[in-house]
């Protein structure tokens, strides 16, 4: 039995030599692909452009909240309430409301803690304790 391994062992052996000897010579490809040499084409140089620098745009924040003084079916009626406000110097705008009537606001607000604050002195104020907060969706 001692013959058997040592045959096996000497065949493995040089089977491993041999095959660890070829692995120094150089495979060359069977079918070599063609390579293209690419060019690129020369160029103009641009001159670089002045970069536009857009100005930064502040955008206005969205008044939400108005302080209604009155409310009128008629438009005329409306707009007279709006120039006797604006003769006192408030920034008045009439807006219209789905029921056919036109609301007269004298001050708008994009932050609500400022609208409830400034309604609730008016309501205190004589003269415009019936004034109410509109809401705009």
């Amino acid at each position: 039995m001692n013959t058997k391994y040592k045959i096996l062992f000497i065949t493995f052996l040089c089977l491993t030599i041999g095959m660890s000897a070829c692995k120094e010579e150089k495979k060359t490809l069977k079918n070599p692909k063609t390579t293209k040499k690419i060019v690129k084409a020369k160029t103009e140089q641009k001159k670089p452009t002045e970069k536009v620098v857009p100005k930064e745009v502040v955008k206005k924040a969205i008044n939400k909240y108005f302080l209604i003084s009155a409310s009128f079916k008629s438009q005329a009626n409306a707009k007279r309430m709006q120039s006797k406000l604006q003769q006192e110097g408030y920034d008045s705008r009439i807006i219209p409301a789905p029921n056919n009537f036109y609301r007269v606001s004298y001050k708008e607000f994009s932050n609500r803690t400022e609208a409830f604050k400034e309604l609730r002195i008016a309501r205190l104020t004589e003269g415009r304790e019936s004034v109410w907060l509109h809401i705009k969706h």
